[in-house]
Order: structure tokens, then sequence, then C-alpha cells
């Protein structure tokens, strides 16, 4: 059965609270001040914006972290634009308003009172396109479309009549209460995966069956070939999300998938009300439908 409205108040407890919001909001409002006026960073600057999933609107429960792209004047191909060296100097300009920042991997990551921050340095590949972005382990500049992430996102969301973004908050909640770390996807990588598979639901019950179903007959004869395939950015067909998904995780994962897409089938044929929720209940955990 479909329990609509057991699957709209489990929607609805997956949302961030007001207070996470508002966190957020002074955090990454605080950062991007302080990079449009700082002495160093003000004349390279060209503009902040936010990505990721707070800015997708598929963040759930407490907001882990928060994205903040900052567009720079700037020419990778340049001496002294490395990307070690332009994450180098931006960390040394968030040293002066944070105690506590960390470079990353392709960003500068720093604690903002109940709040982590994430700051990518980028140059535009061409106007209203694509992004270079700094990858300090292969030590080269890197595409990325975070905007066209976004647009992305928004697309899907109105192509499944909302279905979309609250799909994925059920999938992070699915994902988060599998049993083993090992077999938890990335969840830009998870809501790739969503947006590959959603399909055209006419409920929540139905999109959750659609997406497990879908990853399970599409990626499903990978288990065990020691391999991860290509799959491909909604924002940016040329990027691989999965390049860096160990392929024992992602074994793993499909493990869980393939079980769990029976349940959902079982609970979604399910005749009896009781039934059905207490199947649901394996996916989603005791509080869904209580």
């Amino acid at each position: 059965m479909e329990l609509s409205a057991d699957f709209a108040r489990y929607v609805s407890s997956c949302e961030p609270d007001d207070d996470a919001v508002k966190t957020a909001k002074k955090a990454h409002e605080k950062v991007r001040d302080e990079l449009k006026t700082d002495e160093e960073t003000k004349d390279a600057h060209e503009e902040t914006f936010l990505t990721g999933s707070y800015r997708r609107h598929t963040a759930i429960h407490n907001i882990e972290d928060v994205d903040v792209v900052c567009i720079l004047d700037l020419d990778i191909y340049a001496d002294g634009s490395e990307p070690e060296v332009v994450l180098t100097w931006l960390q040394g300009v968030l040293d002066k308003y944070y105690s506590e920042t960390r470079p990353q991997g392709r960003s500068i990551g720093i604690s903002a009172k109940g709040v982590w921050l994430d700051i990518v340095p980028g140059t535009p590949v061409y106007e209203d396109g694509p992004l270079w972005i700094p990858d300090r382990d292969a030590k080269q500049w890197v595409q990325s479309h975070p905007k066209g992430q976004i647009s992305a996102a928004s697309e899907k969301n109105k192509d499944t009549g909302g279905y979309y973004v609250q799909t994925v908050k059920l999938m992070k909640s699915w994902r988060d209460r599998l049993p083993s770390e090992k077999s938890k996807p990335k969840s830009y990588i998870l809501e790739t995966l969503v947006h590959q598979t959603i399909g055209l639901p006419t409920s929540h019950a139905r999109a959750v069956a659609n997406v497990l179903e879908g990853i399970n007959s599409t990626f499903g004869f990978y288990r065990g070939l020691g391999t991860v395939p290509f799959i491909a950015d909604p924002g940016l067909g040329t990027v691989n999300v999965a390049k860096r998904w160990d392929s024992a995780e992602f074994d793993a994962f499909l493990d869980q998938v393939k079980a769990a897409a029976t349940t959902a089938r079982q609970a979604l044929e399910a005749t009896d009300e009781a039934e059905s929720r207490k199947l649901w209940r394996k996916l989603f955990g005791s509080t869904f439908g209580a």
C-alpha cells in the first residue's frame, strides 16, 4: 500500500529544524561577506553562491555542512595558481576569522558556531557554464558545474511533481539506517542515483520502489566485478560522481539495495495496511507511521 499520510509525516520528520536552518544561514552569510570584503580576496572575488544539499533542499535532520563556492578572477594556467597554492592562500584568509580551518580535497573546511562550512574556490571555464575547481589529490584543476547541479535538481523536482526532493530525503534516511558504514554511499552519489531512477512516480511509496528497483536493475550486474561504473553527474554529464567509490563499498551498497527493493515491492503490493506499514518500517524504522 502507498500509505500516503504515513509517508508525508515521515518526510516532514526528516526536514531540518528551524534552528538548524537559522544557524546555517547566519554562518554562510558571515563567511560570504568576509570573502567579499577581505583585503586579500576582494580584488579577486567575483561572487559567492551556495551549493550542495543545503542549496538543493535535499538536506535532512541537522544540517551537517554548507557548501559555499567562491568565484575568483583567476588564470589557472599562470604560475602561482596551482590548486595547492590557491587552497593554501584561501585557508590563510579564513584563518583570520575562524579558529578551526581544515584543508580538504577541493575546499577549505571551517567550523562556524554549530555548522561546518566547505569553501570551494573556483573560476569559470566559460561564462555561465562549468567551473574549474581545485583537486588537491590530483594536483590539477578539474571541471564541476554546481549551478548545473542546482538546475538539474530543480527541473527534476518540477518534472516529478515535487517527489524528487522528498524522495532524496527518504533515500538518505534509509541509507543512514544501513548496518555498516561500508554500505553507505556519499550523499551526492545517492542523490544522483535517485535522479537517474525515480521515473514519474505518483506517490512516495512508488518513488522509493522505483529508485531501489531501478538501481538494482541498472547496476546490479556490476556486483562482484571489482569495478564501479561511470555514473554521470546530472549537472555535467562528463563528470563521474562515482570516481572515488570503492568497488567493495559499491558491492555492499548493491547488496542492501537488492534486499530493500524486494521489501519495498512487497510493502507496495500488500493489501493489508498493518502488514504494509510493517514492511515499510523495515526500511525506515519504527517511527514510520507512528
